[in-house]
């Protein structure tokens, strides 16, 4: 059958398609807004369809589907009540009375699974259980006085609201974090991992909020949020303000925040760059001439990885006596479950301030992480992360084990120094640092791809750094801090503690800057993919 949509065809199913329309929506004017949906539709899909076998059903089906988009795009915009609550009225009943208190109900028990813990027990016994407030004194143990008082609170509560319109306009968002210091708990409690203790943080933040208004706000029943806060209370991640408001108690990064950090470092490192490149490469040789496992390596990858151990020392060289000129002493927190640590969270997505240039924003990739591991036995070793390893997808790079690894690197050169055929246990030692990056095996002889010392070198090598370190200042980078801390002292709100004001304001760290600004700017090679994987990493022996 050929069918075109005409007047004979809309006046045979427009009484149909009308009815159809009705019996979905019960109101007329949205179900006349939802014919000429379908009826459009019918057009579109009859000019796409040569023939049709049953031409109702066709009909039938283009007005189910029209249905279910009309649905979606004009859902979220009615104030409409559920037809669901007009499924069980009975002849005689006042139909519109009833779904008002249905919904009404319904707004009522989520008000009342906002309340604390003691005011839903005391909701449930005096509304639903028919207490008097005698028998709910005795059983809660609470002066009848009191009882009389809590009541008055909760319809006060309950009456605003149910008043309140609703709260469209929260946002959940998601943290990153980690800690700086001893953590027994690599996941912090669930920040940056849990998003209800994210958001909980995140609405908390700033502004000290009870129970109920952090319910409300995250629009989260009561009883799955109180066991979060205990939590967070226990670790001193929240405090308590007042008798019963809570507030984030640690410092959020913004991306505002870390680009203010980037720019500062962009606009100010040079000058401490070109001095640090210059003294060091003044004093390559002496340090090549050490005769260390990895002396034959690339004389710029060296700079990569020794430059570290004096940036280090100057910058915390600098940064003691800044303190110690504003007289500022702060101390790690020290956390109910006997860990000591700083909280390091940021928001995970965010858009793009407004203020800051292409050239700030891509330094701010520069930042990265430094650690140092120990070995029982007297190894020694430090790397860093940032840009270049980001760029190969290694964000995170660690020996796996500081006794094992260690004192592996230590056996490896011993064999290159040696010459000595390596056994069995040896060559799956040689095996784990290939596969790592640090290693390789060239005509069946061990290479190491990052440089080690041992004691005596060690000693070599630090006569020559002190001399590096003292002709370029002991305290270089101590006007890069101070300046710093009035660039971004700003930006830390007053409500933390003041340990964790001075912790955020004299997280300086000029190290990575110093390494990048001197690979943009061409006075130091960029690595290779391959030597991206080892960067930074240098080990020795006490």
């Amino acid at each position: 059958m050929i069918i075109e949509l005409s007047d004979e065809m809309i006046k045979q199913y427009a009484k149909k398609i009308l009815g159809f329309a009705y019996s979905k929506l019960q109101n007329t004017y949205h179900a006349e807004d939802l014919m000429q949906e379908i009826l459009c539709s019918l057009a579109d899909s009859l000019r796409k369809h040569e023939t049709i076998a049953d031409l109702d059903g066709f009909v039938y089906t283009v007005s189910c589907y029209t249905w279910s988009k009309f649905l979606r795009s004009n859902k979220k915009h009615w104030n409409n009540l559920d037809v669901d609550l007009f499924s069980d009225l009975k002849s005689g009943q006042d139909i519109e009375e009833d779904a008002v208190n249905k919904q009404f109900i319904e707004r009522l028990k989520t008000e009342i699974a906002y309340l604390t813990a003691l005011h839903r027990q005391i909701t449930l016994l005096f509304y639903y259980e028919n207490k008097t407030g005698d028998e709910i004194a005795k059983l809660l143990n609470i002066p009848h006085s009191t009882i009389r008082w809590h009541l008055s609170e909760i319809k006060k509560k309950l009456k605003m609201g149910i008043e309140m319109e609703g709260n469209l306009s929260y946002q959940p968002k998601r943290l990153w974090c980690g800690h700086d210091g001893w953590s027994n708990d690599m996941n912090m409690h669930g920040i940056g991992q849990n998003p209800l203790v994210d958001n909980i943080c995140i609405a908390c933040y700033g502004t000290a909020l009870t129970i109920e208004e952090l319910s409300r706000t995250l629009r989260v029943a009561a009883a799955y949020i109180e066991p979060l806060i205990n939590d967070l209370l226990y670790m001193d991640y929240l405090k308590t303000v007042g008798k019963n408001k809570y507030q984030t108690n640690f410092f959020i990064r913004t991306r505002q925040h870390e680009l203010l950090i980037a720019k500062y470092k962009f606009h100010h490192i040079d000058p401490y760059a070109k001095k640090i490149i210059s003294v060091f490469r003044a004093h390559l040789d002496k340090i090549c001439e050490i005769d260390f496992v990895g002396a034959y390596l690339d004389r710029d990858f060296l700079l990569w990885a020794l430059m570290p151990l004096s940036l280090q020392k100057w910058y915390h060289n600098s940064l003691g006596e800044v303190l110690k000129k504003h007289h500022i002493l702060f101390d790690t927190p020290k956390r109910k479950d006997g860990t000591q640590h700083w909280v390091c969270a940021g928001f995970k997505v965010e858009d793009l301030p407004d203020g800051f240039t292409s050239k700030e924003v891509e330094f701010k990739k520069s930042n990265g992480s430094v650690k140092t591991r120990s070995s029982d036995s007297g190894e020694h070793s430090l790397q860093y992360d940032g840009y270049a390893t980001s760029k190969i997808g290694v964000l995170w790079r660690e020996f796996g084990s500081p006794n094992g690894d260690l004192r592996g690197i230590r056996r490896v050169a011993a064999l290159i120094k040696s010459g000595d055929e390596p056994n069995e246990y040896d060559k799956a030692i040689i095996a784990s640092f290939a596969e790592q990056g640090y290693a390789k095996v060239e005509n069946g002889k061990p290479v190491l791809l990052i440089p080690f010392f041992d004691k005596d070198e060690y000693a070599k090598l630090q006569n020559i750094l002190d001399v590096v370190q003292k002709e370029a200042g002991e305290t270089l980078f101590i006007p890069f801090i101070e300046g710093f801390v009035n660039a971004i002292e700003k930006e830390i709100p007053p409500f933390i503690s003041d340990d964790e004001r001075a912790y955020q304001k004299y997280q300086a760290y000029p190290q990575h800057a110093v390494l990048y600004w001197l690979a943009d700017n061409g006075l130091l090679r960029y690595p290779t993919d391959e030597e991206a994987k080892r960067l930074c990493t240098v080990v020795w022996c006490e």
